[in-house]
């Protein structure tokens, strides 16, 4: 049977019931996410300790490429499926059948193309040598576009338990077979075959469930158009987000090239490793900001299809709000503290922590910025979306190709990339939330942000202040920082009884 509060748009909001759906959800995705986090941990802090920095930069060189595209075939099928199984269950069958049909050819191509230019794709990133590697990675996205679908399918139904299933399962599966083969000595291919292994295996588990519990429905009118215009955005979006991986390179080798390094091939994958590293401990903030995406995006689909501005506009505020907090923890410690995360890894990623510094709040800004974009995708505006996305992109690679060959040396380039990258996101967070505001009226409330940005920049201020340290001061401090932020919070009332009363409330199995 359908949802009432779907179905019929006249129904007035049920809040209790929404709110208890919308918190237990978080709390299955949260838990999910977090595991997802766990899983990316062992992945990107387990391969460090196996692989030196420039073959661990060959594997995140090839994995940043991947998941560009990975993305499109996630992000961009999830969101359109979830939007329209979640504005008409009735047609959940017709959008999955839609959906499929359309990433089939699309999956094919995308797959295809990047397997036959796998010898040409090794030899251009310096590791000619890794062709099966590019050419396991392909396998990776045919993968990835069908399962995507399904898990659309299940998110938008708020099927969240099964969707947690699914996601913690290739978790599992993906770090067990990537760190397990690279361990037992097969290198990045072997890493990468891993990866094939698990994508597989959870695409065809997932497709049974659905398909069993799914059934048949009429076509959804305006899917195809929509989905692809997601899928657009999507690319635009994560060339933004990891382009400063890709074009590291050239300018690694223009630096390097002009300061008569010896062995500029090797330097440059160095760089690559050190940054690559960086960047692993700067996105872990980010993730947290996964689960609420998954959450908020049926909802807001459903209270815009309902035209329920003031409703959408309490879901706006109220997933910025808590989102800057969870992030803002997160990133504070790594600004104020940016060597301690490299404490347990060989000496040779220890300049990684200068452009940490600059990427962890970059990231922060990053992760409001993946909500933004996500809201306005859930309300039906991917056009605006992509246009800001269009432009964010011009301006960071404009950027980065003015600014990064004139590093005067590796540790100025990693320096110069990270402030770049925080400039481009900046941008782009600037230009969604005006967008938001626009539309439904200001998206975060102005206390939080001058609580949060206040506290979280004193702390880096006086994290920075500190003499150097060993590795167990380093890793002392940045627990205190950490604790310092959400003891802030508390004192300055920003997490106050209210919140405290609404996380008992969303803890309760029973509805108020």
């Amino acid at each position: 049977m359908a949802d009432p509060a779907v179905t019929d748009r006249s129904a007035p909001p049920k809040n209790e019931d929404v709110a208890a759906t919308t918190g237990r959800g978080f709390l299955v995705i949260t838990g999910a996410k977090l595991w997802f986090m766990v899983g990316g941990f062992l992945i990107s802090f387990g391969l460090p300790l196996i692989f030196d920095a420039p073959t661990y930069g060959d594997y995140g060189d090839l994995n940043n490429i991947l998941s560009i595209l990975s993305m499109v075939m996630i992000t961009g099928v999830l969101q359109p499926v979830s939007r329209f199984v979640a504005a008409d269950p009735e047609r959940c069958g017709g959008v999955l059948r839609q959906a499929l049909r359309l990433m089939l050819p699309v999956s094919l191509l995308v797959s295809g193309g990047f397997v036959l230019l796998a010898p040409w794709l090794a030899a251009e990133r310096l590791s000619p040598d890794l062709v099966l590697a590019y050419r396991l990675a392909g396998v990776i996205l045919f993968f990835y576009g069908l399962y995507s679908v399904f898990i659309g399918v299940l998110n938008g139904r708020k099927r969240f338990l099964p969707q947690a299933m699914f996601d913690m399962g290739f978790t599992t599966l993906k770090a067990l077979f990537v760190v397990g083969f690279a361990a037992i000595g097969w290198g990045v291919q072997g890493a990468f075959g891993g990866f094939a292994l698990a994508a597989a295996v959870i695409m065809a588990l997932a497709a049974l469930s659905v398909r069993r519990e799914v059934s048949p429905g009429p076509p959804a009118p305006g899917f195809v158009p929509f989905a692809l215009q997601v899928m657009l955005y999507t690319f635009v979006a994560n060339l933004v987000f990891k382009l400063d991986m890709v074009l590291l390179q050239p300018a690694a080798e223009a630096v390097f090239g002009r300061l008569g390094v010896a062995d500029v091939p090797e330097a440059v994958r160095l760089a690559k490793g050190q940054y690559t590293l960086a960047v692993q401990v700067a996105r872990v903030p980010w993730q947290v900001t996964l689960a609420i995406t998954f959450v908020i995006f049926p909802l807001v689909s459903q209270s815009t299809f309902a035209q329920d501005k003031e409703r959408t506009l309490l879901y706006i505020r109220q997933t910025l709000r808590y989102g800057m907090i969870l992030v803002g923890a997160a990133a504070v410690v790594l600004t104020a503290v940016p060597r301690a995360p490299f404490a347990i890894f060989k000496p040779e990623y220890a300049p990684a922590a200068e452009a940490l510094a600059w990427l962890a709040p970059a990231y922060f800004l990053f992760a409001v910025w993946n909500i933004v974009n996500t809201i306005l995708t859930s309300a039906g505006r991917s056009k605006t979306v992509l246009a800001i996305g269009l432009v964010s992109v011009g301006v960071v690679t404009l950027l980065y190709w003015q600014v990064l060959p004139r590093a005067g040396d590796g540790i100025a380039l990693l320096d110069l990339t990270g402030i770049t990258t925080l400039a481009a996101f900046a941008l782009g967070l600037a230009l969604g939330l005006g967008t938001l505001w626009k539309l439904y009226g200001p998206p975060i409330p102005f206390g939080t942000a001058a609580r949060v940005l206040g506290i979280g920049g004193a702390l880096v201020v006086a994290g920075h202040l500190l003499p150097p340290m060993g590795k167990i001061a380093s890793l002392a401090v940045a627990v205190a920082v950490g604790l310092a932020f959400l003891v802030g919070l508390v004192l300055t009332r920003e997490f106050g009884p209210e919140d405290r009363a609404r996380l008992e409330k969303v803890l309760k199995r029973r509805r108020a």
